[in-house]
């Protein structure tokens, strides 16, 4: 997780919430907009940098249009010799509509902008959602929904604007919602309660319910304001470069709710089709559901199916881990993980973990030390990986794939730290954001009094319970220190983007509770950590120290449980939640990628 974050943000950790409206840098909109542009523009800038007012500048997607002044000013163009018909016009209202949709609260103005009484909804639907190169689907069923990271207590502590907005939200879809979007509101509060008593917090409540709300614009969208334009709808059911459907994107993020929506529109003939699509590497939109754990989704696509389902030689892969090359012979094996000039292959002057350490109900079973895919580092090839573990997304380790450069490795060993980075400032905290969350102030020393800490908590054990912070580093472009640790495994150089590093430092019971965000590779150089994983249909942010976590909920038994040792590379895909117990001295880094064409980037 970065620190810090805002409040409420989209599912992909790095992505912001949208502020007052930039109506020159929004899709389709010719530069200088507002700029002495005709009056429908102007007024339509006046109404959305109003929409904001209320949340005095604080970032929030909870903002409210004066919808009768926009449609006001919308409606006159044509005083003005519009032509409702126009490309000119049509794109004017695609920025309309598109900044509609960034605000869930306003989201119902989508229907009155779009509403069948006007000239421009059709040639909208055919001329832009049909015909233009600047639109297609996917985005408008794979929303950015909000995921909480605090509960609304301190929402309202921390940003009291911003929960005022999202509490008249709330109160506006508690007068005006159905009755399931009551229901939903009632659960959203009840978890909220129940996340203060448990010090985490629990984003499935808050998505469902807006995910229902979305899902009534899809409905409108597709089943009536475009219903019988051919052109949209030949947008609708195409598929994008890695042949997944609408339905498809709805399904990787567990929105039962849009699945229902975009079936029921669908002409009856395209249904069953639409429910059983593969994607480009064999993946029906349940088999994407599944990979999240959404349960229901894989329900609600089921019953689409009809009686009997469409042949195809495009399988999904039963075990996708089986696509890798063969692993070495035990021999060349042993030799590749130990390499007389590793300098990994010692404890490089760390304590090393020790499985006694913990209770043995908080340790993966013996017989299976890690319940994800695994692979040695020579059996990895990033075509596999990303098609079947990027795209869609699974965790996987890689045993020896989280070694350093042979230039680099004496950069992390205890004295090869201390010479490279032992003044290094460093801020070590509970958990990430803990002062932000309850007042706790982070340790604040150099790197080389924070290494006397970490000896001090292994010579003492119950020392150590009482000091648990973590040195969890974020480095930027400018980082001297240890900059060295801010590369891309080599497995992964050349191959993804590089978005961020994370420089990771530990004594025994320390880490980072559970928490979720974009693919990560996290590296063990020195060190043994037990990471607690959780697919995105049981997102979790927890606010306390991993150590409290565990013995809180009695070692997290819902969770699959990973050894990781040293060397070791630990993939964790989009939206899983992970958190990690350092067994002893723990030494790594975490970088954060993306790719183009294989992640998912909500």
């Amino acid at each position: 997780m970065k620190s810090p974050v805002l409040t409420l943000l989209p599912l992909l950790a790095g992505a912001k919430a949208p502020e007052m409206p930039n109506l020159n840098g929004l899709p389709g909109m010719p530069s200088g907009f507002t700029r002495g542009g005709p009056p429908w523009r102007k007024a339509t800038e006046k109404v959305f940098n109003e929409a904001c007012k209320m949340n005095r500048n604080q970032p929030s997607v909870f903002c409210y249009p004066d919808m009768k002044e926009l449609l006001e000013g919308l409606s006159k163009a044509s005083e003005y010799g519009a032509d409702f018909t126009s490309e000119t016009f049509l794109l004017d209202l695609h920025v309309v509509v598109e900044q509609l949709l960034a605000w869930p609260s306003a989201w119902t103005g989508v229907k009155e902008v779009l509403a069948s009484r006007h000239q421009w909804t059709r040639n909208y639907c055919d001329k832009i959602l049909g015909g233009s190169p600047i639109w297609y689907a996917p985005p408008l069923v794979r929303k950015s929904f909000i995921t909480p990271r605090s509960t609304m207590a301190q929402v309202e502590k921390d940003q009291p604007y911003v929960a005022a907005a999202f509490n008249r939200y709330l109160e506006e879809l508690g007068k005006n919602g159905d009755g399931r979007t009551k229901e939903l509101i009632r659960e959203l509060r009840a978890n909220d309660v129940a996340d203060i008593k448990s010090k985490s917090v629990h984003a499935r409540p808050l998505m469902r319910l807006m995910m229902h709300e979305h899902a009534k614009v899809l409905k409108f969208l597709l089943g009536k304001a475009c219903k019988g334009s051919k052109e949209a709808w030949a947008k609708f059911e195409r598929q994008d470069l890695n042949g997944l459907t609408i339905v498809h994107h709805a399904a990787s993020q567990g929105n039962s709710a849009a699945v229902e929506a975009i079936l029921r529109a669908a002409p009856k003939k395209k249904r069953q089709q639409l429910a059983t699509t593969r994607d480009g590497y064999g993946y029906l939109p349940e088999d994407w559901a599944a990979l999240g754990d959404f349960n229901d989704t894989v329900t609600v696509l089921r019953k689409w199916h009809g009686e009997e389902e469409a042949k195809s030689d495009n399988v999904a892969p039963a075990e996708p881990v089986k696509l890798f090359r063969e692993a070495s012979g035990p021999a060349a094996e042993a030799a590749e993980e130990c390499p007389a000039s590793d300098a990994s292959c010692s404890s490089g002057g760390w304590r090393p973990g020790e499985l006694s350490s913990v209770s043995d109900e908080w340790l993966p079973p013996v017989e299976e030390p890690c319940a994800i895919d695994t692979i040695q580092a020579s059996q990895f090839d990033i075509d596999t990986f990303l098609r079947h573990y990027l795209l869609h997304p699974r965790p996987l380790l890689v045993k020896g794939a989280g070694k350093p450069a042979p230039g680099a490795a004496g950069n992390w060993t205890r004295s090869g730290l201390l010479a490279a980075a032992g003044e290094r400032k460093v801020e070590a905290e509970l958990f990430p954001r803990a002062q932000a969350f309850d007042g706790t102030r982070p340790l604040k020393m150099g790197l080389r009094e924070y290494l006397e800490l970490m000896d001090n908590r292994s010579a003492d054990v119950s020392f150590a319970k009482k000091k648990l912070q973590y040195g969890y580093l974020s480095l930027d472009v400018n980082e001297v220190y240890l900059n060295f640790s801010a590369v891309l495994p080599e497995v992964l150089a050349g191959q993804v983007e590089h978005k961020g590093s994370v420089f990771l430092l530990g004594g025994v019971l320390s880490g980072t509770p559970p928490h979720h965000h974009g693919p990560a590779a996290n590296s063990l150089v020195y060190g043994t950590k037990v990471w607690y994983l959780d697919p995105p249909g049981r997102e979790i942010v927890a606010h306390e120290p991993i150590y409290e976590y565990l013995k809180r909920t009695k070692g997290a038994p819902g969770s699959l449980r990973c050894l990781q040792e040293p060397g070791d590379l630990l993939f964790l895909a989009r939206g899983w939640t992970h958190g990690a117990l350092c067994l002893g001295d723990c030494v790594g880094s975490s970088i954060e990628f993306s790719h183009t064409n294989f992640d998912l980037r909500d």
